[in-house]
């Protein structure tokens, strides 16, 4: 199993209509293919977690990365786990943000896994809570 996380910038004229289509595209296809996480849409920026098989993120990753509707995309974290982190979260399906106020299910999932005290979760939250913070 391994978790990439990633932030990036919007591509010039990325408008509503093209990111409405991309977060459908990206919460059916990640649930079909067992890859959990989360992408947050906040201020023209992309934070995305995803989890799952090594060989499907890995791939995942390399389409990502060629994706015209986004740029300066930067890898923060590229780790082995032992399971998924956001398994338990939200049914275990992906779920995708873009209003901060939805964010409160998330915020409680990560103070419950926080006891949990296992580092790879650990940089994730901390990952995710800094671009928030920062993103508001």
């Amino acid at each position: 199993m391994k978790a990439i996380c990633y932030i990036s910038n919007f591509a010039k004229g990325l408008n509503h209509s093209a990111i409405s289509e991309l977060i459908e595209f990206v919460n059916l296809n990640n649930t079909r293919h067992k890859i959990t996480g989360l992408l947050i849409l906040k201020n023209k920026h992309f934070f995305q977690i995803l989890e799952g098989e090594s060989q499907k993120i890995d791939a995942l990753y390399e389409k990502i990365k060629e994706d015209k509707r986004h740029k300066g995309i930067i890898k923060l974290l590229d780790t082995n786990i032992e399971g998924q982190i956001f398994d338990n979260y939200n049914g275990g399906k992906f779920e995708t943000f873009q209003k901060y106020a939805d964010m409160k299910r998330l915020y409680l999932y990560f103070n419950w896994i926080k006891n949990a005290n296992y580092l790879p979760a650990d940089k994730l939250i901390h990952l995710t809570t800094n671009f928030l913070k920062h993103n508001k």
